[in-house]
């Protein structure tokens, strides 16, 4: 039982490095520059090591987009209970932390040429989570939902981009206020 804790540290810690080189390359140049070696390199691993965890730096790639998605959700779904406003305040600020503590990571995929795979992603991401509030929240009986739905996470999308490509101007507080704002003023 010991032997297999240590085990999964050590997976854990040559997997956080491995993302991070590979995070650290993909904020310097383009994906398609980026090879396993320079990712093994920057690791301090061999080469196999890296296949042993992820198919190719497409896999690594997308599995580094679904794992900073997921925590993200998750950091702020513990938060968001009842949809009061000082939950949803709350949220958002969760949201904004993670995305500051997670800069190089947000701020490598939305500068990087390739965006718009990540841009996506986390708008699919940000529309799964909206179809199931929209439905508890009963407002805007008059609009079409799907509509609300791409607008709200479009909007949202949208200005996390803004925040991290000029290099989070406001604090995580201040943006969490102000998005909710936004939204409050528009019954959203």
């Amino acid at each position: 039982m010991d032997t297999e804790t240590k085990t999964d540290r050590r997976i854990l810690r040559t997997k956080e490095a491995i993302n991070k080189a590979f995070l650290e390359l993909f904020s310097e140049k383009e994906l398609e520059q980026i090879t396993i070696n320079d990712i093994s390199e920057r690791a301090n691993v061999n080469r196999g090591t890296i296949y042993l965890h992820y198919t190719d730096k497409y896999d690594l790639l997308n599995k580094c987009i679904d794992d900073h998605l997921s925590k993200m959700f998750i950091s702020c779904s513990v938060i968001d209970i009842n949809h009061e406003k000082v939950n949803l305040t709350g949220t958002l600020k969760a949201v904004f932390t993670y995305f500051e503590q997670h800069f190089l990571f947000f701020s490598s995929m939305l500068s990087n040429k390739r965006t718009s795979l990540f841009r996506e992603r986390m708008l699919q991401f940000i529309v799964a989570n909206k179809k199931e509030k929209i439905d508890e929240q009963g407002i805007n009986q008059d609009i079409d939902k799907e509509l609300i739905i791409q607008f709200m996470s479009s909007a949202f999308v949208g200005i996390v981009e803004w925040w991290i490509l000029k290099n989070m101007p406001h604090s995580p507080q201040s943006m969490a206020e102000q998005v909710w704002r936004l939204f409050e003023r528009n019954d959203i």
